[in-house]
């Protein structure tokens, strides 16, 4: 062998055998065409969402998530409907984002070990990955610097809501922070919890006819209060006279505000939650570390938190935010009617193919009947003792209505249902008839093997 060839042998050898060694193949070197991404197949991302059913932006906190979800491809299943008789709400879900609802999918997490992720509210006795709520304290110090904006000495009084709510202590301090520095106001606080509002509703009529004349300002925890305030105020004939603050905006105190009947109330930005909800639950799908700057404490100790930024909103900047809500809303509102629409739709297509099979199987059942090897049809033959035979005949016609890209935007089902009385004698001719025609097949057929089919 010469030694060019020998010199060339040891090259070719050295570096196959440095592919092998080190784990790489040729394929490496010259790229795979037939990589795939880390992020499409495998096991699908499912995060799971229960929201609280009586926050009045619940809507907007679904448009947040949903918005970054669809980008994604990330599918988000809302449990906020009953889901009892379900044998497990959060199969396949990889994370719970909660708010509210039903308090039996915090066991059902623990159970199935599925990160539990708290919106704005803290639930007692779970153990969280984190929580996204927005600034408490800061909306105490807004509110009350709204109302003193307008007066500076007189009775205010504070509804508070649950004590156990998450933020209630932060909001009070934001309160008393800025209330403190006007010794002639006096402060009244009246708490009441969800399931008895109109403790909070009788407190305050009690509290205004004992002190008339001096009730200067009332202070809203929530927009569920507000309007208890609201129409307590109108009904005494105070609405006027006494300045009403919230602390959680919405479209309906963005009315208030806009109608006078309400001073202001604080933006919680509840679109920013949803995002920073899903951008969180994404960090725990993907064992990511979170972007933690702040921590809440609560019965399972020290909570990673992410503290969303919050804004006054007053007649002064009114027209803006309230126009931020309407489109946001509007969308949301959009979004969910096309999702409705569509699912509908999905469901209006399997019903007509299950119907499209069944009436496929029915007609081969009456192929199979039609040729049956000569042998008649049992089912024809007439029990003794017959009298009178009914017939029963009933037609469903489900009829879709489709708009100009051919996408089903309604339904509508109609049922018609005819009863007829049959004379046996009928159904024996017919019988008898049946029978010859099936004898005069069964002939012919015999006829043709015998001749060979010629």
């Amino acid at each position: 062998m010469a030694k060019k060839e020998v010199r060339f042998f040891l090259v070719v050898f050295s570096v196959c055998l440095s592919l092998t060694i080190t784990g790489c193949g040729l394929q490496a070197l010259l790229g795979n065409k037939n990589k795939t991404s880390s992020t499409t197949g495998g096991t699908e991302k499912v995060i799971a969402v229960s929201l609280n059913q009586e926050d009045p932006n619940k809507l907007l906190i679904t448009k947040g998530i949903d918005e970054l979800a669809k980008k994604d491809n990330v599918q988000v299943k809302y449990l906020d409907k009953s889901i009892a008789g379900e044998e497990s709400p959060l199969k396949g879900a990889k994370v719970l984002i909660y708010q509210g609802g039903n308090a039996s999918l915090l066991k059902s997490a623990e159970t199935d070990k599925i990160p539990v992720l708290a919106l704005s509210q803290l639930p007692i006795g779970v153990k969280l990955v984190g929580i996204i709520t927005p600034d408490q304290e800061k909306i105490g110090e807004l509110m009350a610097q709204t109302l003193v904006s307008k007066v500076a000495e007189g009775q205010v009084v504070i509804l508070q809501g649950d004590p156990s709510d998450t933020g209630f202590q932060e909001r009070l301090a934001g309160n008393k922070a800025v209330l403190s520095k006007y010794p002639k106001i006096i402060v009244q606080t009246i708490v009441s919890s969800p399931d008895s509002e109109s403790v909070a509703k009788q407190g305050l009529v009690d509290f205004l006819q004992k002190n008339p004349g001096k009730v200067q300002g009332v202070l809203a925890y929530t927009e569920k209060l507000a309007v208890i305030a609201n129409d307590v105020l109108k009904q005494a004939q105070l609405d006027k006279k006494i300045i009403l603050v919230g602390g959680q905006a919405s479209i309906p105190s963005l009315d208030r505000i806009s109608s006078g009947a309400q001073a202001g109330d604080v933006d919680t930005s509840p679109y920013l939650q949803g995002v920073n909800a899903y951008q969180w639950a994404q960090k725990i799908i993907n064992k990511e570390s979170l972007d933690v700057a702040d921590s809440i404490t609560s019965d399972q100790g020290e909570i990673p938190a992410k503290i969303i930024q919050v804004k006054v909103v007053t007649p002064d900047n009114l027209a803006l935010i309230q126009k931020s809500y309407s489109k946001t809303l509007q969308s949301a509102e959009q979004a969910k009617k096309q999702t409705e629409q569509t699912d509908q739709a999905a469901k209006s297509k399997d019903q007509s193919k299950d119907q499209g099979q069944a009436n496929k199987a029915d007609q081969s059942g009456d192929k199979t009947g039609a040729s049956s090897g000569g042998q008649p049809d049992k089912s024809s033959a007439l029990p003794s003792g017959v009298k009178t035979v009914t017939e029963r005949t009933k037609t469903e016609t489900t009829r879709e209505y489709l708009d100009a890209q051919g996408k089903v935007i309604g339904t509508e089902k109609t049922a018609n249902e005819q009863v007829k009385t049959v004379p046996p004698e009928m159904l024996k001719q017919q019988s008898e008839q049946s029978k010859d025609a099936t004898k005069d097949q069964g002939n012919q057929s015999a006829s043709d093997k015998g001749t060979g089919g010629k």
